[in-house]
């Protein structure tokens, strides 16, 4: 192992200045430090690298042959620092143009698609990398690191992370034209509806946790008739006539539109929910996390939205 210690690139770089210019004035005027500096940091190198580098008149200033030498090595050493120090910047912009996101599948399916193509038009050059899932693991994509930044569309914020409301979405109960429901002019309340045999997203949708909670504020606990991780093919069965089918407004608009479902009117059950961006307390937003935010937020703005 050598016992010659390693010199500080600094140090190199004022050594290959002074060979420029051929005096430790000019070089102290150039880097704006005092001569008396320049000189000091030259001895220390000197001593740090165990040879005379310079020679000292009153001149000027000029390189020893192991001076020469030492320049000459140490502008390899040099440029190699800067491209590291290129690539390295290159690297930490490409992550800043970058953003790890994670959205509900409703989301994904009737709002995202808005939000990134406002996004892709004001800031081209960034990238978002989506991850689609129900509310409950969007959560904890946030929570392990894995996403930077969740929308989800829960009635009741999470624990323990920063959060803002961007937007609201509405569940609709449809049925079939078949289905008893189909034509009734009384709403279905609660305890009704409970029992009803309601199509549902999986555990841990947002969906599925919105419908449950509006039904148990009014003490009811929800039956499901069938449960699918699916949002097109829980409208396909209801459609198909397999009962009445709870989903987001924008997720049944076209049917309802065609008339393959009919929304059935409700009675004491509040479907309305709040669409949130939700990330890390513990984390600051990159500024492409932040550009997202504000283009779901701007997006909500238009006046089309619910």
């Amino acid at each position: 192992m050598s016992t010659t210690r390693r010199p500080d690139l600094d140090d190199l770089e004022v050594l290959a200045l002074v060979a420029r210019t051929g005096s430790i004035g000019q070089a102290a005027q150039e880097l704006r430090l005092s001569q008396p500096s320049v000189s000091r940091r030259m001895l220390a190198l000197e001593r740090r690298l165990g040879v005379t580098l310079l020679r000292r008149t009153k001149q000027g200033t000029t390189l020893t042959p192991h001076g020469r030498l030492v320049v000459d090595w140490a502008g390899e050493l040099l440029d190699a620092a800067e491209r590291f120090t290129r690539s390295v910047a290159t690297l930490r912009a490409e992550g800043e143009l970058v953003v790890r996101a994670a959205v509900s599948m409703t989301i994904a399916e009737h709002y995202a698609p808005a939000w990134l193509a406002r996004l892709h038009a004001g800031a081209p050059d960034l990238q978002v990398s989506l991850s689609v899932a129900n509310s409950t693991e969007v959560e904890r994509l946030v929570r392990t690191g894995a996403a930077e930044l969740g929308f989800v569309e829960v009635p009741t914020v999470p624990d323990g992370l920063r959060h803002q409301q961007v937007g609201a979405d509405r569940l609709v109960v449809a049925v079939a034209p078949g289905h008893p429901w189909a034509d009734r002019t009384e709403p279905v309340g609660a305890a009704e509806l409970a029992v009803g045999g309601v199509l549902v997203r999986e555990e841990g949708s947002g969906t599925r946790v919105t419908l449950e909670e509006a039904l148990e504020r009014e003490g009811h606990t929800l039956v499901p008739g069938l449960v699918m991780a699916s949002n097109n093919g829980l409208t396909h069965a209801a459609i198909a006539g397999m009962g009445p089918v709870a989903l987001s407004e924008r997720a049944l608009e076209a049917d309802l539109e065609l008339g393959e479902l009919r929304a059935v009117p409700l009675d004491g059950v509040f479907l309305l929910r709040p669409l949130t961006a939700i990330w890390s307390a513990e984390a600051r937003l990159s500024a492409a996390a932040v550009r997202l935010l504000e283009s779901a937020d701007q997006a909500f703005a238009r006046p089309h939205h619910p």
